[in-house]
């Protein structure tokens, strides 16, 4: 039986024209940003990583965790779970897309429909919170997405503010509140802790996608609703303070809460997640890794034959000595041949084949072609010590940026048969 704090709460969210259903996910939000309003202060520095033990773990890849409740949110991050009962197409966290990293993903099914659920991470606080302690507490994690269902529409919302509250809205099974409450004993109630996620880099790693209604906000006055979804965002961002100290060996660079629109299609939020993963991954990388680097995304794709468009994306260090760094292009054309291209300007998007160039002359070319998989990927070694990279006028220095596009062949697509990624602007290091 519903206690009279559920009851009341059903009642408010019924007055707002609210599914009770989205009790489990968010209440009252504040004004929504395209882009975070201010330059987001809790972020590491590139490079504030190196020599930490992180940076020195040598062969054991670091984790990334990622949780999720009501579909689409569970079925999103599926591929990452390495439960077999939940996953039988098989885990593809390991070292996932070759960036280093090992991903693994947790969430509860819901055999009849939206609820409590079953298994890992219930929709229930109890359930919750001891499975979210004993998993991370096991993996360590380097960094945390924590994902819920918002209402029903097509947004990708980061959560700025996440809250110790002491009052919640009632689950479904006694006791219906937190135990204890407020969660956090070490800091007052009502403290807030913010996200530490790369808000902006995400939102701009998600503009490039060309998906048709879909839109990313951070959520940055209001809060994440006060039931499981703002509990566990709570939870990622409380695990993060508790390692934030860049000599702790379990140093957790990066965590946050991201509300889902529940009118996205498994696809959508797949691909959605997958983008933001990148982003996070790159975020990280470049803190332990990146000699004073940086990534920033441009340009939107457009659709080809194969899909809604090929997406550029870095893996290794913006280091010029390293000299590790390479492209990987996703959701290409597969077994089609393509090419990397770059120049140190950027210009308003002109139309070029089926798609947009957005390098502005002198552009250099990256040879030889490369062939996509048939996933439609396809890899680019960035050598920095032999041409065009490494001498003449395309040479790339410690402290220049230069940027990035990639030409692949589309003979279905249209008459001009090529089209053009989304772009990707790269900071160099020594």
């Amino acid at each position: 039986m519903p206690s009279f704090r559920a009851t009341a709460a059903l009642a408010t969210f019924a007055l707002l024209g609210l599914a009770p259903g989205a009790l489990a996910q968010r209440g009252l939000t504040g004004t929504r940003h395209e882009a975070m309003p201010f330059p987001q202060p809790n972020l590491h520095a590139p490079g504030s990583g190196i020599g930490t033990p992180r940076a020195a773990a040598g062969a054991a890849r670091p984790i990334i965790m990622l949780t999720g409740y009501w579909s689409p949110t569970n079925k999103m991050i599926r591929h990452f779970s390495p439960d077999v009962n939940l996953n039988p197409d098989g885990w593809v966290g390991s070292n996932w897309e070759g960036r280093g990293y090992d991903v693994y993903s947790f969430f509860p099914e819901f055999p009849n429909g939206l609820g409590q659920g079953v298994g890992n991470l219930e929709v229930d606080y109890q359930d919750t919170s001891e499975d979210f302690w004993r998993i991370a507490d096991e993996l360590e994690p380097i960094a945390i997405i924590t994902f819920s269902r918002g209402v029903l529409d097509t947004r990708w919302e980061l959560e700025w503010n996440n809250r110790n509250l002491d009052l919640w809205i009632d689950d479904y099974a006694p006791p219906f509140q937190p135990t204890p409450t407020p969660p956090d004993g070490s800091v007052p109630v009502n403290t807030v802790r913010n996200s530490t996620l790369p808000i902006q880099s995400i939102m701009d790693a998600l503009s490039v996608m060309n998906m048709a209604n879909f839109s990313t906000w951070v959520d940055f006055a209001g809060n994440g609703g006060g039931f499981l979804s703002e509990y566990i965002g709570y939870h990622g961002v409380w695990y993060q303070s508790l390692h934030a100290d860049r000599n702790d060996p379990a140093w957790c660079i990066t965590a946050g809460h991201v509300h889902v629109g529940g009118l996205l299609t498994v696809e959508e939020a797949t691909r959605a997640t997958n983008q933001t993963m990148r982003a996070v991954i790159r975020h990280v990388d470049e803190v332990l890794d990146a000699s004073g680097g940086a990534t920033s995304w441009f340009c939107p794709t457009t659709f080809h034959s194969a899909g809604q468009g090929a997406i550029l994306t870095a893996i290794g260090s913006h280091s010029v000595s390293q000299n590790d760094l390479s492209l990987r292009v996703v959701h290409g054309v597969p077994s089609e041949f393509g090419m990397a291209f770059y120049g140190p300007n950027t210009q308003p998007a002109v139309p070029i084949g089926e798609g947009r160039l957005c390098v502005a002359a002198p552009l250099h070319r990256i040879l030889p072609a490369v062939v996509a998989d048939v996933d439609g990927h396809s890899v680019v070694q960035l050598d920095m010590t032999s041409a065009p990279l490494g001498s003449g006028p395309g040479q790339v220095t410690p402290g220049s940026q230069w940027h990035f596009q990639f030409f692949l062949r589309d003979n279905a697509g249209g008459p001009a048969g090529f089209t053009a990624s989304s772009g990707l602007s790269l900071d160099l290091g020594p």
